[in-house]
């Protein structure tokens, strides 16, 4: 039994650790058992390089099964008395677009039978079962429900993994992806069926690659939290790179399904072997499973926990458990700076988020070449912008990166628009047009790089699902909006696009020059640090002194 005076002598240590830089005797063990070692690396080998490759492509591989191929009405033979055109347009429904111009197909009356151009696909779920014309909804209803389910099931699980922990999060999350598409696989002959199977698989969202690169962080170095971070990115711009090389050679949806989800069974099977965070069962009072885990990962690290921490940690049970540590979202609110962090990031959320999906949506619908090629291509391209982006964040700032990578953002949709307004010259070139689409992509990739990096360091432990999962609730709901933007900018005015895309990126500067800077400070351990984390940086002067100069401006006007 540890005596009073020992244990005096250790919160003495554990308060002189802390105004060093050792937050916690939690960071004081983890530090003498290695928190950059054999473990941390074997860790990142399974979960953050095999394991995310192949959830981002069966995450998205129901994407490329619900293409819609080229299509047209299957009509009789033609006679020999009248001309192809003719036969064609007598037999062919037709609509006028907005140019005027005669398209084959009509959205309003359907065909008795059609024929696809099978140059890339042989079949998709939508060729298979006529999801066109009059039946086309059904799978833009598959593909807006999902969307739908991603952010319900962010804010669910988000709250999930804080509240019963970061394992059985990762458990539940991947098993449902690997349900959901087996039911779809299944089923692909019935709407009802298919459109469950999605909706169960869409659900988790990429829940489970976020929970596996939090558990990693809570149980290494705070410095390497850009390499967790760039690793992962790196590993899901690799998943969608093999996505579409996959279905190029599969070229049937059901065999391209099968393939691509056969590899995440293993992960499923031995998901029970999943540590939990040690981190947040220590959050949690649950010390004893915190330090059975701290052992095991020293044993593989060939460490030893020094006597008197894990004597301190032993001692902290009982006022632990007398005081769990639960918060669900709504403490991302709870104090005015903590809220204002809160809300900047969901602004950069957005810039970010449409700015991608645009891109992707886009370049996807005018492509006149291989889709698959230029799709793949497309994502391997994001791998170089990831590496700059890590490189940036630990030599100039996190904030400073972002705020670099949000500007050259909005100067790109700006050239958009003055493209959009010209009639010829040398902007109009093609390969600018590319060029614009290119930097801009690698642009937004630095941008989502940096804000996976902030919100894992801006919020402490109990509440660093829960930011992951209210940015991953924003980036799904105006993610939802690029379809109609698109239309605007095709039925009304090609500039609208690059007018909002333009405009959420300035407000995206706004509130990146706003947030806090987190390279090399000390990041918020409890609630009550990340209320007031950011409160003396430069940021926070600079809102003090525009509060300021406003009421002395209105003072001053209001006595005279």
């Amino acid at each position: 039994m540890i005596s009073k005076e020992d244990l005096l002598s250790l919160k003495v240590l554990d308060r002189l650790h802390y105004l060093t830089n050792m937050d916690n005797v939690y960071d004081r063990a983890l530090s003498e058992i290695g928190n950059e070692n054999k473990y941390q690396n074997r860790y990142d080998f399974i979960y953050h390089i095999a394991f995310v490759v192949i959830f981002m492509v069966v995450f998205l591989n129901i994407l490329l099964a619900l293409t819609v191929t080229p299509h047209e009405c299957k009509i009789p033979e033609k006679p020999q008395n009248i001309s192809e055109i003719d036969w064609r347009i007598r037999n062919i429904p037709r609509y006028e677009n907005s140019k005027g111009n005669n398209m084959i197909l009509s959205f309003i009356s359907a065909c008795l039978e059609y024929t696809y151009d099978k140059t890339w696909y042989e079949t998709t779920v939508t060729s298979e079962n006529n999801w066109v014309c009059d039946k086309e909804m059904n799978g833009v209803s598959v593909l807006m429900y999902t969307k739908l389910a991603e952010v319900v099931g962010s804010i669910f699980f988000g709250w999930f993994s804080d509240v019963y922990g970061r394992r059985y999060t990762y458990i539940i999350t991947t098993t449902m992806l690997l349900v959901g598409r087996f039911i779809s696989l299944m089923g692909g002959n019935s709407y009802i069926i298919f459109f469950i199977g999605c909706l169960i698989a869409s659900f988790p969202s990429t829940t489970a690659l976020q929970t596996v690169s939090i558990i990693c962080l809570e149980m290494s170095s705070v410095n390497r939290g850009s390499a967790i971070v760039r690793l992962r990115l790196v590993a899901s711009s690799f998943g969608i790179f093999l996505t579409p090389l996959f279905m190029w050679w599969a070229r049937d949806w059901k065999l391209f399904l099968i393939v691509t989800t056969a590899p995440l069974i293993p992960f499923v099977i031995m998901s029970w072997k999943v540590i939990e965070s040690p981190r947040w069962l220590y959050s949690q009072g649950r010390v004893e499973e915190s330090l059975i885990i701290l052992k095991k990962i020293a044993k593989t690290n060939n460490k030893n926990m020094e006597a008197n921490t894990e004597k301190l940690m032993m001692s902290l049970i009982e006022e632990a458990e007398e005081k769990p540590q639960v918060f669900g979202v709504f403490s991302l609110f709870s104090s005015r700076r903590l809220a204002l962090n809160t809300i900047l990031q969901a602004v950069i959320w957005m810039a970010a988020s449409l700015s991608y999906t645009y891109l992707v949506m886009s370049s996807g619908e005018r492509t006149d070449s291989n889709p698959f090629l230029d799709f793949a291509l497309q994502a391997l391209a994001e791998i170089p912008s990831i590496y700059l982006a890590a490189w940036l964040s630990d030599r100039i700032g996190r904030r400073y990166t972002g705020i670099t990578s949000i500007s050259v953002l909005a100067v790109m949709w700006t050239t958009v628009i003055i493209r959009e307004n010209s009639t010829g010259g040398l902007i109009r070139e093609w390969w600018v047009g590319s060029a614009i689409n290119i930097i801009a992509r690698l642009s937004t990739i630095i941008t989502v790089f940096v804000l996976n990096l902030l919100t894992m360091e801006f919020y402490p432990t109990c509440l660093r699902q829960s930011g992951m999962a209210f940015g991953n609730v924003i980036a799904g709901i105006v993610s939802a909006a690029i379809p109609f933007v698109m239309y605007l900018g095709r039925r009304y005015d090609p500039r609208i696009p690059g007018f909002i895309l333009a405009a959420t990126s300035l407000f995206g500067f706004v509130a990146a020059f706003i947030l806090p800077e987190t390279l090399n400070a000390k990041l918020p351990e409890t609630l009550e640090e990340a209320k007031c984390f950011g409160s003396k940086d430069i940021s926070s002067i600079f809102i003090k002194f525009c509060s300021t100069a406003t009421y002395s401006i209105l003072s001053y006007r209001y006595q005279f």
